[in-house]
């Protein structure tokens, strides 16, 4: 069917949605009871709702799982496609857009920057429509700031202070420790009436009982997560075990009932002794002690467990990355059972006197690790197949071959201040109305022309001229990594070949996002043609 015929009238739009921390993720338990993606999965069924009864048709849907809007380390590519695709009034693909929908507009935009952007690409054309909430969005004044565009950060920061009070007033009470179900005690049971962490879970408690026993005997923490890892004990996330693991969940004061807020004990106000929770309790106060010591012994930057997923002191929330390709990469090597490991490969500094800075891509599986590669080398060799796939279809893409994106666009606003100056002209420039007009009008016209430039000369959505490589932040890069990469499965190095042999490119498996494999082939000589320079 032509897109005309499918179109029938309606408004071509596309539809966005965005949660900061998708709940599935957060425990095996929750996992059950809700599958991934389930948040941004129920905004697309509202904004495909709101869509029908609008007369809107979708064209593209775009979503941000798992993204805070307030973080400024955060890179939104969707955010950002959605900001160009409103600016040329077309996406990647060519098709037409002038609306956007989302649930609510904190969905799309928590910060002043974000708010403004969107609103300057909502209204670059006056066609343009912003549906929030089940309704056409109406924007503020000239003079009027977006609504919420400034309380973004202040809300972020008055939600944390209210959980922050909520969290040590419970201590303080000796209640639940709340959060995520530890290993060892029973999760949350409403119809009950007991809550997470409360009550011991008689097939784990056991267990813990015994690595507690292991701990204070000197056991080392990554034998221990060896042990319960071949007895096929998962952790209460429903994960392999690790030293790291093994070290927090037996240095964790909770243990013996004790409870510790960003380092410290929680004492009562009234004796100043550490609170004594209601739960149950594996190990005495004197045993908890020494574990905490015994962690401190073997060079623990700290010896108790702050809370889930805080950073070290001093260190900055949300901080991107250090290595390039961190995360991408995958170990290939076999395990027990014959199955590949695809274990996330992270980045390990090995200095050396002849490279103080090298660096080497290694696996993190704890019993495995038996896959690494010198960072320098997959850095130069993938960045120059990434940047050799995208310039391909740069140099492919209908877009790029007929016309700068928003060209359409740009002719139309031009058009439109040919006619004003003409009015202008004839009333002899007395019009003040029509005098802001214009300058609103030039306005939109130098923010198309620098985004049209921005965007042709290599911005991270595109990230097709190699040239801006360089330029780019390590988060844009990753970001552009990610829309054409699945993932690399690092192979292990073939039996008898020497860990000092060249660097071989075979032993990557480069596996390409579906929209990249068509053009992945045609990218190949070129990727050819830059090895040959080098």
């Amino acid at each position: 069917m032509p897109f005309e015929q499918w179109l029938a009238g309606r408004i071509p739009g596309v539809d966005y949605a965005r949660v900061s921390a998708d709940p599935s993720a957060r425990s095996a338990t929750r996992r059950r009871l809700r599958e991934a993606g389930t948040g941004v999965r129920h905004q697309h069924e509202d904004n495909l709702e709101t869509a029908a009864r609008l007369g809107i048709a979708i064209v593209a849907s775009f979503e941000d799982n798992s993204m805070s809007a307030v973080n400024p380390h955060v890179v939104r590519q969707a955010f950002r496609e959605i900001i160009a695709a409103l600016l040329f009034r077309q996406t990647q693909d060519g098709l037409p857009v002038r609306a956007v929908i989302a649930t609510e507009r904190e969905r799309v935009w928590r910060t002043e920057s974000d708010g403004l952007a969107f609103q300057q690409a909502v209204t670059v054309m006056s066609d343009g429509l912003f549906v929030e909430r089940g309704k056409p969005y109406e924007w503020p004044g000239p003079q009027q700031a977006v609504p919420g565009a400034l309380s973004g950060e202040q809300e972020v920061e008055n939600t944390r202070r209210r959980i922050g009070r909520s969290v040590r007033r419970r201590a303080i009470d000796g209640s639940s420790p709340g959060g995520r179900r530890r290993f060892g005690w029973q999760a949350a049971d409403p119809t009950l009436g007991v809550q997470v962490n409360m009550l011991m879970d008689t097939a784990e408690w056991p267990i813990l009982c015994k690595m507690i026993e292991a701990g204070l005997q000197g056991i080392p923490w990554k034998e221990i997560a060896r042990r319960l890892n071949a007895d096929g004990v998962l952790t209460a996330s429903g994960k392999a075990w690790s030293g790291e693991t093994v070290r927090q969940a037996l240095v964790n004061p909770v243990l013996c009932g004790y409870r510790a807020i960003h380092g410290e004990l929680v004492l009562d106000p009234t004796t100043g002794r550490p609170v004594v929770g209601k739960w149950d309790k594996p190990a005495s106060v004197p045993e908890w002690q020494r574990l905490v010591e015994i962690s401190r012994a073997r060079g623990a930057t700290r010896g108790t467990r702050l809370s889930n997923g805080s950073p070290k002191p001093g260190g900055t929330v949300g901080r991107p990355r250090k290595y390039l390709f961190s995360g991408t990469l995958r170990c290939g090597a076999a395990t027990a059972s014959a199955d590949p490991c695809l274990q996330r490969m992270g980045g390990v500094r090995r200095p050396t006197s002849a490279d103080p800075d090298n660096a080497v891509y290694t696996c993190t599986r704890l019993g495995c690790g038996r896959t690494a590669r010198n960072m320098r080398s997959v850095d130069e060799y993938l960045t120059r197949m990434v940047l050799s796939v995208m310039d391909e279809r740069r140099r492919s893409s209908p877009m790029h071959a007929v016309a700068r994106p928003g060209a359409e666009v740009l002719r139309r606003l031009y058009e439109e201040l040919r006619l004003l100056d003409d009015r202008l002209l004839a009333e002899s420039g007395t019009d003040s109305a029509l005098v802001l007009h214009r300058h609103g009008l030039l306005e939109r016209i130098a923010l198309l022309e620098a985004t049209q430039t921005a965007r042709t000369n290599g911005e991270p959505e595109q990230a097709c001229i190699p040239s801006a490589w360089p330029d780019m932040s390590l988060a844009e890069r990753r970001a552009a990594i990610e829309t054409v990469l699945e993932c690399v499965v690092v192979h292990p190095l073939p039996p008898g070949r020497s860990r000092c042999a060249p660097f071989d490119p075979g032993l990557l498996e480069i596996r390409y996002r579906e929209w990249v494999r068509p053009v992945a082939a045609g990218s190949a000589g070129l990727a050819a043609r830059n090895d040959s320079r080098s």
